[in-house]
């Protein structure tokens, strides 16, 4: 079922663009029915639920998600590389951190019984082994390293023109970016167990690194002098643009917009750290009452 739903438009596609896809209609639907009947779950059991926004967070993430996987993002990726490139830094951007705020798991977990969650705990990060593997995984290294490699690696020329003519391929890569995308936010917003969140420190600087490298890349496909991915050779551009035009925007739109998106979050996480710690300050050392 992968397939169709990580690299749709099997079917065929309208002239807007949209694909009718119904294995990956079928599983987003699926996922956004079966996040409603747990939150519908916990408000019956009386448990704590999350607010409207996280709700709200988590259907925009599933929205993104068809926009990129059935939408002309997708169609058009064979003929642009600004499409691709945008397919891309929807599923890493947008997609990964609005399912991530909409804590998922988190709610899953509050719509089961007790005991049926203890049982979960008990068969999975109670075990030695899966404890330590978790935390090797979590680790703020680990988890900006993956998605440094996952965003070098496909777009070394071979391996990106590879996604183009194998569908296959193109499913494994938009794995790697959305699942390492996953992890990142994961790690930064709020993950099951707590203590795998890391300090904030760390968030600035992994999500530092990840802006430089995706910057770095867009910057050599915008200066390229000639075309850095030959499968579009022979495309046809939308806009009437040129292959090596297309690709000019394609890096523009990462190099400039990737920065600024990723300079945005830097800003929103060093605030929440000074806000965290000036709440730390006033806990320790209360205003004295007149």
């Amino acid at each position: 079922m992968l397939l169709p739903v990580l690299h749709a438009c099997a079917v065929g596609r309208s002239w807007m663009g949209w694909c009718f896809e119904p294995p990956a209609i079928a599983l987003l639907l699926a996922t956004g029915i079966s996040y409603g009947l747990a939150y519908l779950a916990v408000r019956e059991q009386g448990r704590q639920f999350p607010p409207t926004r996280q709700v709200i967070a988590f259907f925009l993430g599933l929205a993104s998600l068809a926009l990129a996987l059935l939408g002309p993002l997708d169609t058009w990726n064979d003929e642009s590389l600004t499409e691709h490139m945008l397919q891309h830094l929807v599923l890493i951007q947008v997609s990964a951190p609005l399912l991530i705020l909409g804590r998922p798991v988190q709610l899953f977990l509050r719509a089961l019984p007790p005991a049926r969650v203890k049982r979960i705990l008990q068969l999975t990060v109670t075990r030695p082994w899966v404890r330590q593997t978790l935390n090797a995984l979590f680790s703020p290294l680990s988890v900006t390293a993956l998605n440094a490699v996952a965003l070098v690696f496909w777009h070394i020329p071979r391996f990106y023109d590879a996604t183009l003519v194998n569908t296959t391929v193109h499913v494994i890569e938009h794995l790697c970016f959305l699942g390492t995308a996953l992890l990142f936010w994961w790690v930064i917003v709020e993950p099951v167990p707590r203590h795998h969140k890391v300090a904030p420190v760390w968030a600035l600087v992994m999500t530092f690194v990840i802006m430089v490298v995706g910057m770095t890349i867009g910057a050599l496909l915008t200066l390229a002098p000639r075309l850095v991915y030959p499968f579009y050779a022979a495309a046809r551009a939308p806009w009437g643009l040129t292959p090596l035009d297309d690709q000019q925007l394609a890096g523009v739109i990462m190099w400039v917009g990737g920065g600024l998106y990723y300079t945005i979050i830097l800003l929103l996480l060093l605030a929440r750290w000074l806000l965290a710690e000036d709440r730390h300050q006033a806990a320790e050392h209360p205003t004295p009452a007149n």
